[in-house]
C-alpha cells in the first residue's frame, strides 16, 4: 500500500464540524414537521433522507470518537421520535403514502421506524452496539408497545413489501427489547395481557412463564435462525431473558438448552439452513458464556456434550455440515473453552465436578483447540488462540508452561537451517543444539496458517504473562523469526502478513507485561538469526527486538505491519526507558503515521532512522538487499530499496560498501537464467542495488580504486543478466530495467575512477553494446526505455568515432535489422534522438533528424510510431544546444503534420495522441527560445486545437498557447481539466478572434466542440452566443458572415465521406443561423456558394446522422426567401427516404412551415410507396414543383 492515510484524516477532522452540525440540523428534521410552536411527528418519510444521513455517519467510521459530544443529544431525538410513534400511533405504519408502482430509491416512502431504526443501525456501525444501546430508554412502561408493535408489524404488508429495508429495524427493536430486560421488575407485574398462543414446539420452553416472557420468547426465538443482523440482536435479547433472577427459578436457561441442543442434533441436514445452525450455537454459546458458574453449572454437562460431539467426537452428515462452516467452528471452540474454564471453576470450588472428569474435558479440548490454530479460516484460528490463553490461565503453573512448551514445539516443526554461505538446506536434527546458531533458519516448509494460529497464542500467553521467565528465549526467537516471515501462494499472493501480524501483537505484549530487568536477564547469545548486522559487538534482547522493529516499520510490504510494528516499537521504548540506543527520537522517526505510505517509510524514513546511530544504519542496510527491499515482490519496492541503499551508502564506510558489493554478486551469480517471476524480480532489485553501491564508489581514493575496479570488474554479465532474447514480458522488462541501469553505472564508474585507458573503454562499451541493443530493441514501457537510453548514452562516448557512425547507420539501415518493427521500436528511435546531440558526425546527425521527422509524416506508419518518433524529435529539441534550432530543417512542417493528424481507427481518434506529443514539442521549443516567427506559424494551428472536442487535448493546447502568449494576455490558468468545459473558458478563449491569424482556426475548432460532449457542446454555444451578442450590430454581421463563411469554405474542402467533420460543421451552422443574428434577407452572405457545399455533402448514400443534420440545415435555410422554393423541395423529398427516422423528422419540419393536417394523420413509419401520392400533392400545395421547374428552365 503506497496511499496515505493522514489526509483522509485530516480532511476528515477538517469537515466534521460541518457534518455534525448537518446532522443537528436535518435529523430533527426528519422525525418532527417544522410546525410553529408545537412538534408534529412525521409518520413516513423518503427513504433517501435517511440513507444520505448514514452516507454521513458513515463516514465517522475511521474517527467515531468525532461524534461523542453530539451523541447523547442525536440519539435522544431519535430515541423520542421512536417512543413517540409506538405509544401514540403505532397504527400509522401501515398507512404508506402512495408511490408509484415501481419507485426508484429516490422516490421510496416508509414508515419512521425504518428509517430512525436505519440510522440507529448505523450509530451502531460507527460507535459500537454497547455504547449505543446504553443511550435508549430503559423505561419499563416501553416493554408492552414495544412487543406489540414487533408482533403486528413483522405480519404486516408494508414489512413484507420492503425486507431490504425492515431488517435494520427489526435489530434495533430486538437490542432496545433486550435492553428493557435489564428493568428491576418482575415480568409478570410490567403486561396484563394474556399469553400468547405458541408453536407447538415451544410449548415446554413456555410452561408456567408470565405472559410477557412467553410473548419475548416466541418473538426472539423467531428470529434466531434469521440470515440478518437480527439473530445477533436475538440471541442477546434471550439470554437476558434466562439469566432475570425471575426466571430462573424456572429454568428457562436450562430449557433454552435442550431446545437448541434438540434443533441441532435433531432432523434432515438438508432441511436446515446454515443460519439455523449458526443461531442455535451462539445461543448456547451466549448462555453459558454471561452466566455464572453456579449459574450455568445444571446444564454444563450437557453443553460440553453437546459441543464435544459436533467438534470432535460426533460423526454423521448432520454433525459434517456443521463442521463445514467457519463460524460453527469458532462457536464451537468458544463454547469449549468456556465450559472449560467453568469445569475448572467449579472443580475448584467442589462444586459437583471431580478433577478426572475436569482434566479429561482439559486433555480433549486443549487438544482440539491445538489443531484449530491450522484451521484454514482466520476467525476459527483467531478463536482458538485466545482459548488457549484463557484456558492457561485457569490452570496450575507447570501445566501453563506444558501448554506453552507445546506451541512453541510447534512453532520449531518443519523450521530448517541454512547455510549462509552456501544457501544448503538442512534438517534441524543434522546438527547439534550447539552448532544450530550459526545457521539461518528457513520457514519455506511451515504451514503459514498454523503459524499464524501460533503466533496468535503465544502473544496470548505473554499478554496474560502465562509464560514463565525461563522460557523467554524460546518464545522471543519464535516471535523475531515470525516478525519476518514470508510465504508466497501459488498465484503470486503474500500469505505471511497475518503470522508477521502475530508477531507484532507477541513483542508488544512482551514489552507491556514483563518488566526491563526480566528482559535485560534473558540470555540471547544462544538464539538463532539474532545477529541483525553481522556485527561481533553484544547487543541487549531490548535493542536487538528494537532493530527488528524498525526494520519492519521501515520495509514491511503491508502497511498494517509497518503500523503494529510502529506500535509494538512505541510500546517497547514507553515501557522501558533508556534502554533503547536514541529510544525517544527512533519513536518520533518511525510514527505510526509516517510509515503508513511505503514509498516514504522505505526512503525518507530509513534515512532519518539510519542518521540515529549506526546500530540502526548497518541493520537497515543489510535489510535492504534482503526479501523486504531488493528482492521484494513489486517492482516499486525494489526501486525504492535502490533509492534508500544510494542515500545509505553516503555515511557508510568503504569496508561495509565492498561487503555489501560482494554479497550482491554472489546472490546475482546464483541466479537462474531465466528472466520470469521471481527470478527476474531478483535481477531487477539486486542489480539496481548493485548499481547504487557503484554509483557511491565513485569517489575513491587512488590507492582503494584499483581493488574495487578489480571486483567489480570481476561480475559476470552474462550471468548477471540472464537471458534477455527471450519472448517479451513484463518481468523481461523490469530485468532489462535494472541491466541497463547497471551498464550506465559500470561506465560511468571506469569514466571517473580513469583507470582504463581508452582502448580498455572502447573494449568495454563494445562487449555492453550487444546487450544493450537487445535491450532497446525489446523494452516497450517508459521506465525501461529511458533505462537503456542512459545506458547507450553512458556507453556512446566510450566508443571509437567510427564505431559510432557505424552504430547509427546500422540502426538507421532497415536491411540490418532482424526484423523490420526494430527499425521504428520505440526504443531505437529514444536512443537515436539521445545519441543526436552527442555524435560529432554531421551526416550521421543529419540523417537521424531527417528519420524521425520522416515517420511522422509516413501515411503507412502506426501511430504508436508516429507518437515514439514526435516524443523522440522533443528529446532532440530539449537536447540540442540554445540557438541550435533554426538549423533543423523541416522542422515546422513536422511540427504541423502532427498538429493535424486526425486518424481514426477502431480505437477511436487515435492521432489525439499525435496532436498531444506534438503540444509537448512545441514547449520543448520554446523552452529552447525558437524563434518567434517559427513559433507564430505554429500558434494558430494550437489555438484550434485549443476549441476542439476532446478535452485532454484541449487542455495541453491552452497551456501551450497560454505560455506563447504569456500570462498577461491570457490570464486565467485553467488548470484542471474540467476547468477547460466550462462556458467561462470559451468565452476566454473567443477573446483571441481579435488576431486575425486566430479567426479561423478558432471557428474550425468551435465547430469540433459543437461535436463534442453535452457539456461541451453547451458551454461552446452559450459562450459563442454570448460572445456575437456583445459585439455592435454593424460589427455583428461581419463577425457572423466570416465564421459562416469560413465554414462554407472549410466543408467545400472538406471530403465529402468525412462525417467527423462534415455532421458537427453543419450543426453549428444551424445553430447559428437559428439566433437570428444577421437578417434572412441578408445579400451580403454568398447565400448561392451555401447551397453549392450543401448539394456537395448531400448525397443518396449519406449516414443517418448526416442526412437528419442536412434536414435541420434546410430548415434554417428555408427561412432564407432566396433558398425556400429549393430547401422546401429537398424536404419534401425526403418524406420519401428510407430511413423512417428522416421521414419523420422532414414531416416535423415541414408541419412547421404549413400546418397540413397530413402531416399528423399519416404513418410516416409505412413503406415510401405507400405515402408517395400524399407527398406529390403537398409538393404541389407547396407550389414546389412548379417553382423549381421554372427555376430549371430558367
Amino acid at each position: 500500500m503506497d496511499a496515505t492515510e493522514t489526509d483522509i484524516d485530516a480532511r476528515l477532522y477538517k469537515a466534521s464540524g460541518d457534518l455534525v452540525s448537518e446532522l443537528q440540523t436535518k435529523l430533527p428534521l426528519l422525525v418532527w414537521h417544522d410546525a410553529p410552536g408545537r412538534k408534529r411527528l412525521r409518520t413516513h418519510v423518503p427513504y433517501a433522507k435517511s440513507t444520505s444521513l448514514c452516507l454521513i455517519l458513515d463516514r465517522f467510521q475511521e474517527w467515531p470518537q468525532l461524534l461523542d459530544q453530539v451523541l447523547a443529544s442525536l440519539i435522544g431525538t431519535i430515541v423520542e421520535g421512536l417512543t413517540t410513534f409506538i405509544t401514540r400511533c403505532p397504527e400509522a405504519y401501515e398507512n404508506q403514502s402512495s408511490t408509484s408502482p415501481d419507485p426508484g430509491p429516490s422516490e421510496v416512502i416508509v414508515p419512521l421506524p425504518t428509517a430512525l431504526s436505519q440510522l440507529l443501525y448505523a450509530f451502531c456501525k460507527v460507535r459500537g452496539y454497547k455504547v449505543i444501546v446504553r443511550l435508549l430508554s430503559n423505561e419499563p412502561r416501553y416493554v408492552e408497545p414495544m412487543l406489540c408493535c414487533i408482533r403486528e408489524w413483522n405480519d404486516s404488508a408494508t414489512t413484507k413489501s420492503m425486507p431490504g429495508q425492515v431488517w435494520p429495524q427489526k435489530y434495533i427493536m430486538l437490542l432496545w427489547l433486550s435492553h428493557l430486560m435489564l428493568a428491576p421488575f418482575d415480568l409478570s407485574t410490567l403486561s396484563n395481557e394474556k399469553a400468547p398462543k405458541v408453536d407447538s414446539k415451544l410449548q415446554h420452553l413456555c410452561e408456567d412463564l408470565p405472559a410477557l416472557a412467553q410473548n419475548v420468547l416466541s418473538i426472539a426465538l423467531a428470529s434466531l435462525t434469521s440470515p440478518s443482523k437480527e439473530r445477533e440482536s436475538a440471541c442477546i435479547l434471550l439470554v437476558r431473558l434466562a439469566l432475570r433472577r425471575d426466571l430462573q427459578v424456572f429454568g428457562l436457561a436450562a430449557r433454552l438448552v435442550e431446545y437448541s441442543s434438540s434443533c441441532l442434533l435433531d432432523g434432515e441436514a438438508q432441511t436446515q439452513t446454515v443460519y439455523h445452525y449458526l443461531g442455535h450455537l451462539s445461543l448456547l454459546y451466549s448462555v453459558v458464556n454471561l452466566g455464572t458458574a453456579s449459574e450455568v453449572a445444571p446444564f454444563l454437562e450437557r453443553v460440553y456434550a453437546l459441543a464435544n460431539s459436533l467438534a470432535i467426537s460426533g460423526s454423521g452428515k448432520r454433525i459434517s455440515a456443521i463442521r463445514d462452516l467457519a463460524p460453527a467452528r469458532k462457536y464451537l471452540v468458544k463454547i469449549l473453552r468456556v465450559c472449560v474454564t467453568h469445569a475448572v471453576a467449579l472443580a475448584d470450588a467442589g462444586k459437583g465436578f471431580d478433577q478426572e472428569t475436569t482434566n479429561s474435558w482439559l486433555e480433549d479440548s486443549i487438544q482440539f483447540f491445538l489443531e484449530s490454530l491450522g484451521d484454514k479460516d482466520s476467525p476459527v484460528r483467531m478463536a482458538a488462540s485466545k482459548a488457549l490463553s484463557v484456558v492457561a490461565l485457569k490452570l496450575d503453573v507447570s501445566m501453563a508452561a506444558e501448554l506453552v512448551d507445546a506451541v512453541i514445539g510447534a512453532l520449531s516443526e518443519n523450521v530448517l537451517l541454512e547455510d549462509p554461505r552456501t544457501l544448503r538446506v538442512m534438517a534441524k536434527a543434522d546438527l547439534p543444539n550447539d552448532q544450530t546458531v550459526l545457521y539461518s533458519r528457513n520457514l519455506s516448509a511451515v504451514d503459514p496458517l498454523q503459524w499464524h494460529g501460533l503466533m496468535l497464542t503465544l502473544g496470548h500467553f505473554l499478554f496474560r504473562r502465562s509464560a514463565p521467565l525461563y522460557q523467554l528465549p524460546e518464545a522471543i526467537e519464535a516471535l523475531l523469526l515470525g516478525l519476518e516471515f514470508e510465504q508466497r501462494s501459488h498465484t503470486g499472493t503474500s500469505v505471511g502478513v497475518s503470522v508477521r501480524d502475530g508477531a507484532c501483537f507477541g513483542i508488544w505484549s512482551l514489552a507491556r507485561k514483563y518488566s526491563t530487568r526480566e528482559l535485560e536477564d534473558v540470555d540471547c547469545t544462544g538464539l538463532a538469526g539474532i545477529s541483525t548486522t553481522n556485527q561481533s559487538t553484544e547487543q541487549s534482547l531490548l535493542q536487538i527486538m528494537a532493530t527488528r522493529l524498525v526494520l519492519s516499520g521501515c520495509f514491511d510490504p503491508s502497511g498494517n505491519i509497518r503500523r503494529g510494528s510502529s506500535a509494538a516499537l512505541q510500546e517497547l521504548i514507553g515501557r522501558h526507558p533508556d534502554s533503547i540506543i536514541q529510544g525517544i527520537p527512533v519513536v518520533q522517526v518511525v510514527d505510526y503515521t509516517a510509515v503508513a505510505r511505503r514509498s516514504r517509510a522505505m526512503i525518507e524514513v530509513t534515512v532519518q532512522a539510519a542518521a540515529l546511530d549506526q546500530e540502526y544504519h548497518h541493520a537497515l542496510l543489510h535489510a535492504l538487499i534482503g526479501w523486504r527491499g531488493a528482492r521484494a515482490a513489486d517492482a516499486d519496492s525494489r526501486r525504492w530499496a535502490a533509492t534508500a541503499l544510494r542515500s545509505l551508502y553516503n555515511s557508510t564506510p568503504l569496508p561495509l560498501k565492498v561487503q555489501i558489493l560482494q554479497k550482491l554478486k554472489d546472490e546475482l551469480h546464483r541466479l537462474g537464467a531465466r528472466n520470469l517471476a521471481t527470478t527476474a524480480g531478483a535481477r531487477h532489485g539486486l542489480l539496481l542495488c548493485a548499481a547504487a553501491v557503484i554509483d557511491s564508489l565513485v569517489a575513491l581514493s587512488p590507492s582503494q580504486a584499483p581493488e574495487i575496479l578489480s571486483l567489480v570488474d570481476s561480475i559476470d554479465m552474462a550471468a548477471a543478466a540472464g537471458d534477455v532474447g527471450s519472448r517479451t514480458t513484463a518481468d523481461l522488462e523490469v530485468a532489462m530495467e535494472a541491466i541497463c541501469t547497471f551498464v550506465e553505472s559500470l561506465a560511468k564508474f571506469k569514466v571517473t575512477i580513469g583507470l582504463n585507458s581508452e582502448a580498455e573503454l572502447a573494449h568495454f562499451a563494445k562487449q555492453m553494446l550487444p546487450l544493450v541493443d537487445q535491450c532497446i530493441v525489446t523494452a516497450e514501457r517508459p521506465l525501461t526505455v529511458e533505462a537503456c537510453s542512459r545506458a547507450i548514452v553512458a556507453i556512446f562516448p566510450m566508443m571509437q568515432e567510427s564505431d559510432q557512425i557505424v552504430l547509427l547507420e546500422s540502426w538507421l539501415d532497415a536491411k540490418q535489422q532482424h526484423k523490420h518493427a526494430d527499425l521504428t521500436c520505440k526504443g531505437r528511435l529514444t536512443a537515436m534522438a539521445h545519441l543526436h546531440g552527442l555524435t560529432q558526425h554531421q551526416p550521421s546527425s543529419l540523417h537521424v533528424l531527417t528519420f524521425l521527422q520522416s515517420l511522422v509524416g509516413a501515411k503507412d506508419s502506426s501511430i504508436e510510431v508516429k507518437v515514439g518518433a514526435m516524443e523522440s524529435l522533443c528529446i532532440l529539441v530539449s537536447s540540442s544546444p540554445t540557438g541550435t534550432l533554426p538549423s533543423l530543417p523541416n522542422l515546422r512542417g513536422t511540427l504541423i503534420t502532427g498538429l493535424t493528424d486526425y486518424t481514426n481507427d477502431q480505437r477511436g481518434d487515435v492521432g489525439s495522441l499525435l496532436r498531444l506529443q506534438s503540444h509537448e514539442a512545441i514547449e520543448a521549443l520554446r523552452a529552447h527560445h525558437a524563434p518567434e516567427d517559427l513559433l507564430g506559424e505554429l500558434t494558430p494551428y494550437v489555438a484550434r486545437l485549443a476549441a476542439e472536442k476532446l478535452n485532454k487535448v484541449r487542455h495541453r493546447a491552452w497551456h501551450c498557447l497560454r505560455d506563447i502568449y504569456g500570462q498577461d494576455k491570457l490570464p486565467d490558468s485553467f488548470q484542471h481539466l474540467e476547468d477547460i468545459s466550462s462556458q467561462a473558458y470559451y468565452r476566454h478563449l473567443l477573446q483571441l478572434m481579435s488576431a486575425e491569424k486566430l479567426q479561423k482556426p478558432l471557428v474550425i475548432g468551435l465547430y469540433s466542440s459543437f461535436g463534442g460532449t453535452d457539456e461541451v457542446n453547451r458551454a461552446s454555444c452559450t459562450a459563442f452566443a454570448s460572445f456575437a451578442l456583445d459585439i455592435d450590430i454593424d460589427s455583428r454581421s461581419d463577425f457572423v458572415h466570416m465564421v459562416l463563411k469560413t465554414l462554407v469554405q472549410h466543408l467545400v474542402d472538406t471530403s465529402p465521406g468525412e462525417d467527423r467533420d462534415i455532421i458537427p460543421a453543419l450543426g453549428f451552422m444551424t445553430f447559428i443561423l437559428d439566433q437570428g443574428f444577421i437578417p434572412d434577407v441578408d445579400l451580403a452572405m454568398d447565400w448561392t456558394s451555401v447551397w453549392d457545399m450543401i448539394q456537395k455533402v448531400h448525397n443518396p448514400t449519406s449516414s443517418f446522422e448526416r442526412t437528419n443534420t442536412i434536414a435541420q440545415f434546410y430548415r434554417v435555410l428555408a427561412a432564407v426567401p432566396l433558398l425556400r422554393t429549393k430547401s422546401l423541395d429537398k424536404l419534401t423529398r425526403l418524406l420519401l427516404h428510407r430511413y423512417p427516422k428522416i421521414r419523420n423528422v422532414a414531416a416535423d419540419i415541414l408541419f412547421e412551415f404549413c400546418s397540413e393536417q397530413d402531416f399528423v394523420s399519416a404513418d410516416w413509419n409505412a413503406a415510401p410507396t405507400t405515402n408517395k401520392p400524399l407527398v406529390l400533392d403537398i409538393r404541389r400545395r407547396l407550389g414546389v414543383v412548379a417553382k423549381v421547374a421554372t427555376a430549371k428552365a430558367g
